[in-house]
Protein backbone atom coordinates (compact mmCIF):
# COMPACT_ATOMS: atom_id res chain seq x y z
CA UNK A 1 0.00 0.00 0.00
CA UNK A 2 1.40 3.28 -0.85
CA UNK A 3 1.73 6.49 1.35
CA UNK A 4 2.82 9.72 0.88
CA UNK A 5 6.06 10.65 3.44
CA UNK A 6 3.74 12.95 5.32
CA UNK A 7 0.92 10.05 5.94
CA UNK A 8 3.48 7.66 7.93
CA UNK A 9 3.71 8.40 11.12
CA UNK A 10 7.19 10.31 10.23
CA UNK A 11 8.45 10.68 7.54
CA UNK A 12 11.12 8.25 6.66
CA UNK A 13 14.56 9.35 7.95
CA UNK A 14 17.51 6.99 8.63
CA UNK A 15 19.81 7.84 11.80
CA UNK A 16 17.81 5.88 14.22
CA UNK A 17 19.37 3.29 16.01
CA UNK A 18 19.11 -0.14 15.16
CA UNK A 19 15.75 -1.89 15.99
CA UNK A 20 14.45 -5.05 15.87
CA UNK A 21 14.73 -7.55 12.43
CA UNK A 22 17.24 -5.65 10.88
CA UNK A 23 18.74 -6.93 7.60
CA UNK A 24 21.14 -5.70 5.17
CA UNK A 25 19.93 -4.46 2.39
CA UNK A 26 21.78 -6.01 -0.98
CA UNK A 27 21.17 -3.12 -4.00
CA UNK A 28 21.95 -4.69 -7.41
CA UNK A 29 21.92 -2.21 -10.57
CA UNK A 30 22.71 -4.31 -13.27
CA UNK A 31 25.39 -6.93 -11.62
CA UNK A 32 27.12 -3.55 -9.56
CA UNK A 33 26.62 -4.41 -5.69
CA UNK A 34 25.94 -2.11 -3.14
CA UNK A 35 24.83 -3.10 0.58
CA UNK A 36 23.38 -0.82 2.71
CA UNK A 37 23.29 -1.47 6.57
CA UNK A 38 20.74 -0.30 9.08
CA UNK A 39 20.73 2.62 9.95
CA UNK A 40 21.64 3.88 6.82
CA UNK A 41 19.40 5.27 3.84
CA UNK A 42 20.64 5.34 -0.06
CA UNK A 43 19.67 7.64 -2.63
CA UNK A 44 19.48 6.69 -6.24
CA UNK A 45 19.13 8.59 -9.91
CA UNK A 46 21.49 10.52 -11.87
CA UNK A 47 24.03 12.25 -9.20
CA UNK A 48 22.97 10.35 -6.34
CA UNK A 49 24.96 8.15 -4.05
CA UNK A 50 24.17 5.79 -6.73
CA UNK A 51 24.72 6.80 -9.98
CA UNK A 52 22.14 4.94 -12.35
CA UNK A 53 22.99 6.59 -15.88
CA UNK A 54 24.23 9.70 -17.37
CA UNK A 55 21.27 10.07 -19.04
CA UNK A 56 20.01 13.60 -19.25
CA UNK A 57 15.84 12.77 -19.07
CA UNK A 58 16.67 11.05 -15.69
CA UNK A 59 15.75 13.04 -12.40
CA UNK A 60 18.96 14.19 -10.81
CA UNK A 61 17.80 11.39 -7.80
CA UNK A 62 14.43 9.50 -8.32
CA UNK A 63 14.13 7.66 -4.93
CA UNK A 64 15.94 6.51 -1.97
CA UNK A 65 15.64 3.72 0.36
CA UNK A 66 16.13 4.11 3.93
CA UNK A 67 15.77 2.48 6.96
CA UNK A 68 13.04 2.92 9.76
CA UNK A 69 10.39 1.40 12.39
CA UNK A 70 12.62 -1.61 11.76
CA UNK A 71 11.96 -2.05 7.93
CA UNK A 72 13.51 -0.85 4.83
CA UNK A 73 11.34 1.94 3.45
CA UNK A 74 11.14 3.11 -0.12
CA UNK A 75 10.86 6.57 -1.17
CA UNK A 76 9.61 8.38 -4.72
CA UNK A 77 12.08 11.45 -4.56
CA UNK A 78 11.67 12.32 -8.40
CA UNK A 79 9.04 15.34 -9.02
CA UNK A 80 7.22 13.93 -12.40
CA UNK A 81 7.87 10.29 -12.96
CA UNK A 82 6.51 6.86 -11.20
CA UNK A 83 8.43 3.85 -9.50
CA UNK A 84 7.13 0.52 -10.37
CA UNK A 85 7.73 -1.97 -7.49
CA UNK A 86 7.66 -5.58 -8.50
CA UNK A 87 8.66 -9.09 -7.78
CA UNK A 88 11.07 -9.90 -9.97
CA UNK A 89 11.45 -13.35 -8.84
CA UNK A 90 7.90 -14.34 -10.33
CA UNK A 91 6.62 -15.05 -14.31
CA UNK A 92 3.69 -12.81 -13.92
CA UNK A 93 4.82 -9.45 -12.08
CA UNK A 94 2.20 -7.98 -9.78
CA UNK A 95 3.22 -4.39 -9.43
CA UNK A 96 2.25 -1.24 -7.24
CA UNK A 97 3.14 2.21 -8.99
CA UNK A 98 4.15 5.26 -6.51
CA UNK A 99 3.86 8.27 -7.46
CA UNK A 100 6.03 11.44 -6.72
CA UNK A 101 6.29 11.48 -3.34
CA UNK A 102 4.88 8.35 -2.16
CA UNK A 103 6.62 5.39 -0.25
CA UNK A 104 6.32 2.01 0.59
CA UNK A 105 8.06 -0.58 2.86
CA UNK A 106 10.23 -3.16 1.37
CA UNK A 107 8.22 -6.40 2.26
CA UNK A 108 9.58 -9.15 0.18
CA UNK A 109 13.22 -10.98 -0.13
CA UNK A 110 13.48 -9.05 -3.68
CA UNK A 111 12.23 -6.34 -4.72
CA UNK A 112 12.72 -4.38 -8.15
CA UNK A 113 11.95 -0.99 -8.76
CA UNK A 114 11.88 0.01 -12.58
CA UNK A 115 11.56 3.41 -13.93
CA UNK A 116 11.56 5.36 -17.19
CA UNK A 117 13.68 7.71 -18.32
CA UNK A 118 13.38 9.21 -21.67
CA UNK A 119 12.76 6.14 -23.92
CA UNK A 120 15.36 4.04 -21.12
CA UNK A 121 13.80 1.88 -19.19
CA UNK A 122 15.32 1.52 -15.76
CA UNK A 123 15.75 -1.90 -12.92
CA UNK A 124 17.21 -1.90 -9.64
CA UNK A 125 16.61 -5.06 -7.32
CA UNK A 126 16.43 -4.93 -3.52
CA UNK A 127 17.50 -8.01 -1.59
CA UNK A 128 17.00 -8.52 2.26
CA UNK A 129 20.62 -10.01 3.30
CA UNK A 130 18.97 -11.54 6.77
CA UNK A 131 16.36 -13.65 4.34
CA UNK A 132 19.88 -15.96 3.89
CA UNK A 133 20.77 -17.93 6.47
CA UNK A 134 24.25 -20.64 6.22
CA UNK A 135 24.28 -22.97 3.41
CA UNK A 136 21.11 -20.87 1.58
CA UNK A 137 21.63 -21.09 -2.43
CA UNK A 138 22.29 -17.27 -3.92
CA UNK A 139 19.08 -15.16 -5.20
CA UNK A 140 19.82 -15.52 -8.33
CA UNK A 141 19.97 -19.21 -8.84
CA UNK A 142 16.76 -21.41 -10.09
CA UNK A 143 15.66 -22.70 -6.28
CA UNK A 144 15.80 -19.40 -4.94
CA UNK A 145 12.80 -18.39 -7.45
CA UNK A 146 11.33 -21.43 -6.31
CA UNK A 147 11.43 -20.37 -2.92
CA UNK A 148 10.48 -17.03 -3.34
CA UNK A 149 7.19 -18.00 -4.90
CA UNK A 150 6.32 -20.30 -2.00
CA UNK A 151 7.64 -17.65 0.35
CA UNK A 152 4.06 -15.54 -1.52
CA UNK A 153 2.03 -18.60 -0.78
CA UNK A 154 1.45 -18.83 2.73
CA UNK A 155 -1.86 -20.63 3.66
CA UNK A 156 -4.30 -18.58 5.25
CA UNK A 157 -7.60 -19.63 6.84
CA UNK A 158 -10.99 -17.69 5.38
CA UNK A 159 -10.70 -15.54 8.45
CA UNK A 160 -7.47 -14.34 8.00
CA UNK A 161 -7.72 -13.61 4.25
CA UNK A 162 -10.58 -11.81 5.34
CA UNK A 163 -8.82 -9.54 7.49
CA UNK A 164 -5.93 -8.89 5.01
CA UNK A 165 -8.39 -8.19 2.88
CA UNK A 166 -10.28 -5.38 5.75
CA UNK A 167 -6.76 -4.26 6.02
CA UNK A 168 -5.88 -3.47 2.58
CA UNK A 169 -9.89 -2.00 1.95
CA UNK A 170 -9.16 0.42 5.19
CA UNK A 171 -5.56 1.72 4.04
CA UNK A 172 -7.43 2.68 0.41
CA UNK A 173 -10.59 4.70 2.26
CA UNK A 174 -7.67 6.33 4.49
CA UNK A 175 -5.17 7.49 2.47
CA UNK A 176 -3.10 4.84 2.42
CA UNK A 177 -2.88 4.42 6.46
CA UNK A 178 -4.84 1.71 8.18
CA UNK A 179 -7.63 3.06 10.18
CA UNK A 180 -7.50 2.47 13.90
CA UNK A 181 -8.25 -1.42 15.49
CA UNK A 182 -12.05 -0.89 16.33
CA UNK A 183 -13.37 0.30 13.10
CA UNK A 184 -12.01 -2.42 10.82
CA UNK A 185 -13.15 -4.87 13.72
CA UNK A 186 -16.48 -3.39 13.28
CA UNK A 187 -16.32 -4.10 9.42
CA UNK A 188 -15.96 -7.28 9.76
CA UNK A 189 -18.29 -7.66 12.29
CA UNK A 190 -15.80 -8.69 15.12
CA UNK A 191 -14.78 -7.90 18.56
CA UNK A 192 -11.71 -6.23 18.78
CA UNK A 193 -10.33 -8.84 20.65
CA UNK A 194 -10.79 -11.14 17.89
CA UNK A 195 -9.39 -8.93 15.67
CA UNK A 196 -6.60 -8.43 17.41
CA UNK A 197 -6.14 -12.05 17.80
CA UNK A 198 -6.63 -12.74 14.47
CA UNK A 199 -4.11 -10.14 13.13
CA UNK A 200 -1.28 -11.82 15.95
CA UNK A 201 -1.42 -15.01 13.99
CA UNK A 202 -1.17 -13.81 10.44
CA UNK A 203 1.70 -11.27 11.29
CA UNK A 204 3.51 -14.58 13.05
CA UNK A 205 2.89 -16.79 10.12
CA UNK A 206 3.96 -13.83 8.31
CA UNK A 207 7.07 -13.56 10.43
CA UNK A 208 7.75 -17.26 10.04
CA UNK A 209 7.83 -16.97 6.17
CA UNK A 210 10.09 -14.17 6.54
CA UNK A 211 8.42 -10.67 6.85
CA UNK A 212 10.32 -8.07 8.26
CA UNK A 213 8.43 -5.41 10.53
CA UNK A 214 5.85 -7.33 11.68
CA UNK A 215 7.12 -8.54 15.15
CA UNK A 216 7.15 -5.34 16.50
CA UNK A 217 10.31 -3.66 18.54
CA UNK A 218 9.53 -2.64 22.36
CA UNK A 219 7.69 0.31 22.36
CA UNK A 220 6.85 0.41 18.50
CA UNK A 221 3.28 1.54 17.64
CA UNK A 222 1.44 -1.44 16.35
CA UNK A 223 -0.12 0.91 13.75
CA UNK A 224 3.24 -0.05 11.37
CA UNK A 225 2.72 -3.39 11.83
CA UNK A 226 -0.72 -3.10 10.07
CA UNK A 227 0.61 -0.52 7.49
CA UNK A 228 3.60 -3.24 6.48
CA UNK A 229 0.57 -5.77 6.66
CA UNK A 230 -1.18 -3.83 4.24
CA UNK A 231 1.57 -3.58 2.13
CA UNK A 232 2.59 -6.77 1.50
CA UNK A 233 -0.77 -8.08 0.50
CA UNK A 234 -1.24 -5.93 -1.90
CA UNK A 235 3.09 -6.14 -3.37
CA UNK A 236 2.58 -10.24 -2.98
CA UNK A 237 -0.95 -10.76 -4.67
CA UNK A 238 -2.33 -11.90 -1.09
CA UNK A 239 -5.47 -9.82 -2.08
CA UNK A 240 -6.58 -8.38 -5.19
CA UNK A 241 -9.70 -6.62 -6.65
CA UNK A 242 -11.80 -8.89 -6.67
CA UNK A 243 -11.46 -9.28 -3.11
CA UNK A 244 -11.96 -5.18 -2.42
CA UNK A 245 -15.01 -5.47 -4.90
CA UNK A 246 -16.99 -8.40 -2.47
CA UNK A 247 -15.51 -6.51 1.00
Amino acid sequence: MRHTASETCEAPESGEPNEANESTLIVDLAGEIRRVEPPGSLTFGRTAQLVVDTNPFMHRVVGRVVWRHGVWWLQNLSSLGRLEVVDPDVTVARSLLLAPGEVSVLVLPATGVRFSAGLARYELVFRLDAMLGPGDVEPATDQSVTATRTFAEVPFSPEQHRLLVALVDSARRHGGRVEASPIVARRLGWTTKKYHRKLDMVCAKLSKAGINGLKGAVGESADHRRDILADHAVVAGLVDETDLRRM
